[in-house]
């Protein structure tokens, strides 16, 4: 464990009785402690929807960025500045993130996150972690929740199989897909679809 000391003291809340910083200085404080792609996924969950606590979900991303500008002589403040270049809204999980990274950084394009995707006539298929409306191509991370929830598992082989009817490309990607060969064959794929589709 490493601690670090403010030359200036935020404003703190209490938070179960604790004294705490607001969730965006935390992020900021924690700049000199975590790796460019751990502040990203810390950013991320800012600027989204998965924390279980409020006031450390649904930020504004202008709110981060507007927080790297003034912590302009903070330690690891380089780190923040990277960091923030990648930052996106609605990012439901950490592996979303560095999975979004690797697409990102490989060098294809920017696929949207989290968007609800429908067929032509206006029927619902689902939400894809990663998407691309136009060329009909999906990203989907499963995590363990969808290996071990009967439910959860049921419900992303209809999910996947509605986009395959629908004439997406639909990858399905786990832990394994986001480094060595999985990753490169996994990217390889999606490129090729991403090409192939107008």
């Amino acid at each position: 464990m490493r601690g670090h000391r403010l030359a200036r003291v935020p404003r703190l809340h209490s938070l179960g009785g604790l004294r705490v910083v607001d969730p965006v200085e935390a992020w900021v404080q924690s700049a000199p402690l975590l790796s460019v792609d751990e502040l990203v996924q810390v950013g991320d969950a800012l600027a989204g929807r998965w924390s279980t606590l409020g006031p450390a979900r649904g930020r504004d991303l202008a709110e981060l960025v507007d927080a790297v500008e003034r912590a302009h002589r903070r330690p690891g403040v380089v780190r923040l500045r990277a960091a923030s270049e990648w930052l996106r809204a609605g990012v439901m999980s950490p592996r979303e993130t560095l999975l979004r990274l690797m697409i990102e950084r490989a060098g294809l394009p920017r696929l949207d996150v989290n968007m609800k995707r429908w067929t032509a006539s206006g029927a619902y298929l689902g939400r894809p972690d990663l998407s691309d409306g136009r060329r009909k191509v999906a990203v989907e991370f499963e995590g363990d929740g969808h290996r071990t929830d009967r439910r959860q598992w049921r419900r992303g082989i209809e999910r996947a199989a509605r986009f395959v009817d629908d004439g997406w490309a639909y990858h399905r990607v786990t832990d394994d897909h986001l480094r060595g060969p999985l990753a490169a064959s996994f990217l390889g794929r999606l490129a090729r679809d991403l090409d192939a589709r107008p």
